[in-house]
């Protein structure tokens, strides 16, 4: 018997590899197409970076400050191996969307038109984006997902125990994995009968009590560390009277991430219009959830749609409750995407035309915006500055940079520092000065450097200091003749 039921695993496993390996392979050409002109960071992913190389020489010392320290972490451990800071950070966004293609793919398995469920979800525009920009929110979705799938499986004893497992380390890559304990909590409410007839549901608490217990101690660190639960002072949240407009925020981050376009910022968020679209897009993903709940159609109805409403209302109550990023940005709702797809996949049922064309659309969605490639008005363009710093850079150098040559972080293994040209005071002891200048459109168009760089580096030059290696109108690289 158990011979069969290995070779049946094995078996629905084999049927599973080619649809999660056409979906791979096209959302990375998808990723290597967004960003065909070089990698550009932004704030979130530059300190992603910065942290990985960080981690790789020395241990944090708390659980995280803005961001829980997982991703920086995960690839930190690669960068031991002797993989760079940016490549082992891709490498553990690549391996988290495998994880959630496997996931996906598991949930919609004898379903019409599978394989295109699994194809649309990579193809999404917001997927192409993380994964060739860096960002924790795909290693969280996997994590999510993946509970969501062993959320299914109980009471089978491994998936007590996994599901726990995967909310701490949904927990440990973002800070709204928090959420993941109510939803066990909720869960075992909700199964307790079928727990109680299997004799596992002191099991089950005790395994979530756990992972529970351990999440309180990493959150205490931080509290030990800096006085604050996430690490660092966040500021006050919105509160809870403002619930309805947070969740309006929500609903716009649906089209901002399937359509990959800055519609909020056309039509505006916080106006009328704006709130009453949002309202609706949130009131239509609820209502999804809630039709999936009362009827559900497979073992995965309920998990999924439970595990879709959990994640959507939490993070409109944590914004409530602290200053977390805006909740329109389309990776915000990458989290909820692949559970709500799911499900409207599933509520479809037979209709192979309708799954077909729906799935077609989304896919068409991600190759147009990975056609018109990432925004370029993320970070300014360093690509000039790499060749004249590769030539010179050793291993224990610093490159002190400005905000606008964030991406330069992507392309050498050496620690950055942000300067401020209103703060410069000739104090820097960096080996390099790399200066850009801020896009003011999505083609990296740019008005020059501001006056108050090129006074600082024509100071410092004048003044014996430095020599400049490059000096264009958006572009300034600079080293120290000698050491402070």
């Amino acid at each position: 018997m158990g011979e069969s039921t290995a070779s049946i695993a094995k078996s629905k496993s084999a049927e599973l590899t080619p649809a999660v390996a056409g979906a791979f392979a096209l959302a990375a050409v998808l990723a290597a197409l967004k960003y065909r002109g070089g990698p550009i960071l932004g704030f979130d992913q530059y300190y992603y970076c910065e942290l990985a190389k960080q981690f790789s020489a020395r241990l944090p010392d708390r659980f995280g400050n803005d961001w829980p320290f997982g991703y920086p972490m995960a690839g930190a451990l690669l960068g031991r191996l002797g993989l760079p800071a940016f490549g082992s950070l891709v490498a553990v966004s690549a391996a988290s969307l495998a994880v959630l293609l496997a996931a996906s793919a598991t949930v919609s398995r004898g379903r019409p038109l599978a394989w295109l469920e699994v194809a649309a979800l990579a193809a999404c525009p917001v997927i192409s984006t993380q994964l060739g920009g860096l960002g924790s929110e795909l290693p969280f979705s996997a994590a999510f997902m993946a509970l969501i799938v062993c959320l299914s499986r109980w009471p089978a004893r491994d998936a007590l125990w996994e599901a726990p497992l995967c909310a701490l380390l949904a927990l440990g890559l973002r800070y709204a994995g928090v959420i993941g304990f109510p939803l066990l909590g909720l869960w075992i409410i909700l199964r307790r009968d079928e727990l109680r007839s299997a004799r596992r549901l002191g099991e089950a608490m005790w395994a979530t009590g756990l992972a529970a217990g351990a999440a309180a101690c990493l959150l205490s660190w931080n509290v030990v560390v800096s006085g604050h639960v996430s690490g660092a002072d966040r500021g006050p949240g919105s509160g809870l009277r403002s619930l309805p407009i947070e969740m309006s925020q929500f609903g716009w981050s649906v089209p901002s991430a399937l359509a990959g376009a800055g519609w909020r910022f056309d039509v505006g968020v916080q106006s009328t219009l704006g709130r009453a679209l949002g309202g609706l897009s949130f009131a239509a993903m609820l209502g999804l959830c809630l039709w999936s709940w009362l009827r559900p159609r497979s073992r995965y109805s309920r998990p999924l749609a439970l595990g879709a409403t959990a994640y959507a209302v939490g993070m409109a109550v944590l914004h409530c409750v602290g200053n977390f990023d805006s909740l329109d940005n389309p990776r915000t709702f990458l989290p909820a995407f692949a559970p709500l797809l799911a499900l409207v996949v599933e509520r479809l049922g037979g209709r192979r035309q309708l799954i077909g064309a729906g799935c077609m659309v989304l896919v068409a969605s991600g190759i147009a915006a990975s056609a018109r490639g990432i925004s370029r008005q993320i970070g300014g363009d360093v690509r000039a500055a790499v060749e004249p710093l590769r030539g010179r850079i050793r291993p224990g150098d610093r490159i002190a940079i400005n905000d606008d040559a964030f991406s330069l972080s992507a392309y050498f293994p050496q620690a950055t520092d942000r300067v401020y040209g209103a703060h410069w005071d000739g104090s820097n002891t960096d080996r390099f000065l790399v200066l850009c200048a801020k896009p003011v459109d999505r083609l990296g168009t740019t008005a020059g450097l501001p006056a108050v760089w090129t006074r600082v580096v024509s100071d410092e030059v004048g003044r014996g200091g430095y020599r400049c290696l490059l000096q264009t109108r958006s572009v300034i690289v600079a080293e120290r003749k000698s050491a402070p």
